[in-house]
């Protein structure tokens, strides 16, 4: 799987940390490590939650 560099220049842009993205979502820090890195790719509710914080739809910060 490839690393997803659109949710993680989202995040860094919004001066967020993995772990302050990981409370707001849901979920441990080490998931969004994953899935930023591309070992785990998130679920379409996960996507849905993430998309959600970041005010933008899922597309731009995934490969759907």
């Amino acid at each position: 799987m490839a690393t997803n560099h659109r949710l993680k220049a989202a995040r860094a842009l919004k001066g967020m940390t993995q772990l302050h993205l990981a409370e707001q979502v849901g979920t441990r820090e080490i998931e969004i490590s994953r899935i930023e890195t591309g070992r785990v790719r998130p679920d379409a509710e996960m996507k849905r939650r993430i998309a959600a914080i970041f005010q933008k739809p899922a597309y731009e910060l995934f490969d759907c």
